[in-house]
């Protein structure tokens, strides 16, 4: 599952740190593998967690998140800021059971700098009020 990365090149401009339950990685040591043994390793370890911050929004969206479901077997919760000029957010997240599709979207955010289609995923902004 490896995708191009392209801030490794500086071409986009924007640099990632990825931080987990156990350690933050910074942009120079990133790479596909990274973000896929952390998803995998979710079976492993129910407690840890993936954020993937850039240094600038993708496309409006401050970070992506993902981490084990409690008492959900196999589930994963994929999550998503999205901030505005004006200093608010808004915060969508979606439970899913493939890891795959897990991993794709992240790799997808970090490597080429796209959103997951969001439309159809719980806003869950007051809940965190």
């Amino acid at each position: 599952m490896e995708t191009l990365n392209s801030s490794k090149d500086n071409s986009s401009g924007v640099t990632y740190t990825i931080s987990t339950q156990y350690e933050t990685y910074a942009n120079y040591v990133i790479e596909a593998y990274l973000i896929t043994d952390i998803v995998n390793g979710f079976a492993e370890d129910p407690d840890d967690f993936i954020v993937i911050d850039p240094s600038t929004p993708v496309e409006g969206s401050l970070y992506m998140q993902a981490a084990p479901v409690r008492h959900t077997p196999r589930s994963i919760v994929v999550e998503l800021r999205l901030g505005y000029s004006d200093g608010s957010f808004r915060h969508f997240s979606r439970e899913m059971t493939d890891r795959d599709s897990v991993i794709r979207m992240l790799l997808d955010y970090w490597g080429l700098q796209k959103l997951p289609a969001y439309s159809t995923w719980s806003d869950v902004t007051d809940e965190l009020s």
